[in-house]
This record gives structure tokens, C-alpha cells and sequence, in this order.
């Protein structure tokens, strides 16, 4: 209705514009040829010329005059480039054939088909001069058609702006039923995170949108309630098989090493030797043992960091005990050992864990050094960190595989190691759980001979 109203209006003052414009402009130009009449009339005729400022004001409102004497002889006529005609064929038409039509002391004005005309005798010094004053329709109808063209332009660009404040004139009104309309089809879709405006201008709006939102926050409050179980139910769910999974890994070489000595002593009859093989087969089930707590806590601790336990350690001496415990190995693949150490290094880490972390990384080593080849083994103490790095000769790795091998159970497309023993894919995880856990860094990079694998730990943790 508003739009209907608008358009009705536009239109009624289009077409009022359209009619009478066209006549409006006529009667008011007449006027001003009378007036320009009766100025003239306090002119000395006979001294009007082209730099008179009088007939060059008049003749900026598009005016043209012809003005002669008693006997036609012209006085002045405003001249027109595009009318090739001269003036005495002009006096011929415009006046001397419409002598009937000039009155002396008077206008007579007519609006013709092509102008408009003013026709009138001044009497001064005791001669005659006849004025024809007139202006052309042709440019007065192309200013009246750009006015027109003008008008219908403004009509439209405020008709727009007229449709456009009333959509938000009936937004205003409509727009909060629309609303609460909307977002109660959003919750339908399970899309529960709406939020209802309550300011609105209706009070009986504002107890409806107030009500929905309430149900809506308890709906999301049990939704969000819900989705925390179940992550937490996943989180717990994935902590047991990845804890399945690296028991299953870290346990198989010491099964390994006490059955062969289990069907090893059937065998012996030395009662010395049987001794020494029960108390290997006593260390190793101490050592899973101990290797099973760490686990355990490494994937208890996963659920809560703050459970880490750390001590200010002598980093140097936890590094050389981890890599005595594989001097036997070294010997046993003729592995050359290469050790740098600072001369002082201590930081706050879990010993167990750090303990851990540097056995998988010899482990890794050794499975994949060359024959006779070389394994470095370099401690560096910065200001804020500590940094272990453990390097090989060996097949380097492929740079696309960089962030897949410290995924669990990732082998990569060239796993062979030595002795054509190949890893289970854990280790590396392993190592990234624990440094995570001490909030450090890890990583490798090829070298010339081979891999060097390291990570680092903050010096500073807080220590519970």
C-alpha cells in the first residue's frame, strides 16, 4: 500500500508537470516581453545598441528584438548567426506586413506555433519605433523536454528510495515476527546457536524471543554436555589403543630375549650358566615392568599435563647412562660411538621419560645404521633449552615423508634396517609424546652420511 501511494503521487505530479509546464512557461515569458516592453520604453531608442547593458540583459533570457523607425529603417535587431535572412526581408515580414497588429504605447503579445511574440510603437522625440520582440520556441521545447526527462528521472529515483523506505518501514514492523519465525526453523535443522534480539517494540515479542532463547540455551547446554562425553569417551577410547599398541611394541624384544633364554636353559646343565640366565630373564621382566609403568603414565599424563613430574637433572650423565645400556649393541653391529657433551648441563625434565625418549632414538639409530658405520650422539645447553641430538650413517630420509614418520605405525616406503629388521612404526611416536609432554621440539634432518634425529626441552617446567 505504501508503494501504491508513492507511485500514485509520483504520478499525479508527472502528469500535472507534463500539462501544464508547457504553459506556465509560456504566460511567464510573455510577462517578461512585457516588461522588457516597458523598460524600453524608458530608453533613448535611438541610442540602443549591441553593448547596451539593457538589451544584453534581456537578450540573456533568450529575447531577440527588431526595432525601427517610422519609415523602416532599422535601429537595431539582435543579430542571428543561423538566420542567413537580413534584416529588411525581416521588417518586410515581422512588421511592415503586421502594421495592423502594433498599437502605439502598447504590447500585443501571441504565443505562436513556432514563438513567442510581443508587438508594440514607443513614441520618443517626437519619431516612431516600432519594437518586435520574440523568442523561438525550438530551444524553449528542448529545455521543457530535458526538464521533463529530469523530472522522470527524480520521479523514479524517488519512487526507489520510496520502495526502499517502506521495506524498512515494514521491516521494522514485520522484521521481529520474521525473526523468531527464522531461527525457530534454524533449531529445527539442529542449528541450536540462535540468539533472539529481546529489545523489541512489543512487549508481548520481546516474552516470546525471551522464552525461546531460554530453551534454546538449555538445549545447548545439553548438547555441549553431551559432545564433552563423547570426546572425552573417544579421547580415552584412543589413549587405550594407543597404549595397547606400544606396550605391544616396547614389550616384543624382551618376550623375545626370555623365551630364547627360557628354551636356552632346558639345555644347560651348568648350574652357573642357568643362574645367569634366570637372573637376565629376572632383569628383562624388570625392565618390561618398569618400561609398562612409564607407559602407562605417559598416556595417563596425555589426559592432564599438569601431572608431569619433573626434577632438575644432571643432563650429561642421564645421556651417558642411556648410551652405555647399548654398548653391547654397538659392539655386537661394529658401530663406532661418537660423544659430545658440555661441560655442564643441567634443565628440569622428567628423568624416566627423557630416559625414554634418547633409548628410542638410539634404538631407531642402530636399526638403521650401515655396517661399520658411525653413530653420533651430541648434548647442547643453550640459555632457555637443551637440545640431544642422535645421528647415523644411513639411507637418508625422503623430505615428503617428514611429518608421516612421527605418525604411529608409519613405516615409510624404504624401511629396511639393518640386518633386514624392520621397525614397528611407534618408537617415533613415542619420542613426540614425550617431548609434547615437556612442551619441546623435535625433528630431523639429513646429513651428508646419513639422518640426525633430536629434540629439545625447556629448561625451566613447573615442577608439581
Amino acid at each position: 500500500m505504501q508503494i501504491l501511494v508513492i507511485f500514485l503521487i509520483l504520478g499525479t505530479l508527472f502528469v500535472l508537470f507534463s500539462a501544464f509546464a508547457e504553459d506556465y512557461y509560456f504566460n511567464r515569458k510573455i510577462n517578461i516581453i512585457k516588461k522588457s516592453f516597458n523598460i524600453l520604453s524608458q530608453q533613448n531608442i535611438s541610442d540602443i545598441s549591441a553593448e547596451s547593458k539593457i538589451i544584453m540583459s534581456l537578450e540573456e533570457q533568450k529575447l531577440k528584438f527588431i526595432i525601427c523607425d517610422e519609415k523602416f529603417n532599422p535601429v537595431y535587431f539582435t543579430k542571428n548567426k543561423k538566420d542567413k535572412s537580413n534584416i529588411s526581408a525581416k521588417i518586410q515580414r515581422r512588421i511592415i506586413d503586421k502594421q495592423d497588429k502594433f498599437e502605439e504605447g502598447k504590447i500585443n503579445t501571441k504565443n505562436g506555433f513556432s514563438k513567442i511574440v510581443g508587438m508594440g510603437i514607443l513614441s520618443q522625440n517626437g519619431h516612431k519605433y516600432y519594437l518586435y520582440i520574440y523568442e523561438l520556441k525550438t530551444n524553449m521545447q528542448i529545455h521543457l523536454s530535458y526538464y521533463k526527462l529530469f523530472f522522470g528521472i527524480i520521479v523514479i529515483v524517488t519512487a526507489i528510495v520510496g520502495v526502499i523506505v517502506s521495506i524498512i518501514t515494514s521491516n521494522m514492523i514485520c522484521g521481529p515476527i520474521k525473526q523468531i519465525e527464522r531461527h525457530t526453523r534454524e533449531a529445527v535443522n539442529n542449528n541450536y546457536n540462535v540468539n533472539i534480539s529481546e529489545e523489541q517494540e512489543f512487549k508481548e515479542l520481546s516474552g516470546l524471543a525471551e522464552s525461546i532463547n531460554k530453551m534454546m540455551s538449555k538445549i545447548r547446554e545439553q548438547i555441549d554436555s553431551l559432545e564433552k562425553e563423547i570426546q572425552r569417551k573417544t579421547h580415552t577410547e584412543n589413549l587405550r589403543r594407543q597404549f595397547v599398541n606400544n606396550v605391544s611394541h616396547e614389550m616384543k624384544t624382551p618376550l623375545a630375549i626370555i623365551s630364547n633364554q627360557v628354551e636356552m636353559l632346558e639345555l644347560l646343565n651348568d648350574e652357573n650358566k642357568k643362574k645367569e640366565y634366570c637372573q637376565s630373564i629376572i632383569e628383562e621382566i624388570e625392565s618390561m615392568s618398569g618400561m609398562l609403568n612409564d607407559m602407562i603414565m605417559v598416556y595417563s599424563i596425555q589426559s592432564d599435563e599438569k601431572n608431569l613430574k619433573v626434577v632438575n637433572s644432571d643432563i650429561n650423565e642421564l645421556l651417558q647412562l642411556s648410551v652405555r645400556d647399548y654398548d653391547k649393541l654397538f659392539d655386537a653391529n661394529h658401530i663406532t660411538v661418537h660423544e659430545e657433551y658440555p661441560k655442564q648441563c643441567f634443565a628440569c625434565v622428567n628423568e624416566t621419560f627423557f630416559t625414554q625418549a634418547v633409548s628410542n632414538y638410539l634404538t631407531n639409530a642402530i636399526k638403521h645404521c650401515k655396517n661399520n658405520g658411525n653413530i653420533y650422539v651430541r648434548l647442547m645447553s643453550y640459555d632457555d633449552y637443551i637440545r640431544v641430538e642422535v645421528e647415523n650413517d644411513g639411507n637418508q630420509i625422503d623430505e615428503t615423508y617428514k611429518d608421516n614418520i612421527w605418525n604411529m605405525f608409519y613405516q615409510g616406503n624404504e624401511s629396511y634396517t639393518l640386518n633386514g629388521q624392520k621397525g614397528s612404526g611407534l618408537g617415533l611416536y613415542l619420542v613426540k609424546s614425550i617431548v609434547h609432554l615437556h612442551r619441546g621440539r623435535y625433528g630431523f634432518y639429513n646429513t651428508d652420511t646419513g639422518v640426525a634425529f633430536y629434540f629439545e626441552m625447556p629448561k625451566e617446567q613447573n615442577k608439581i
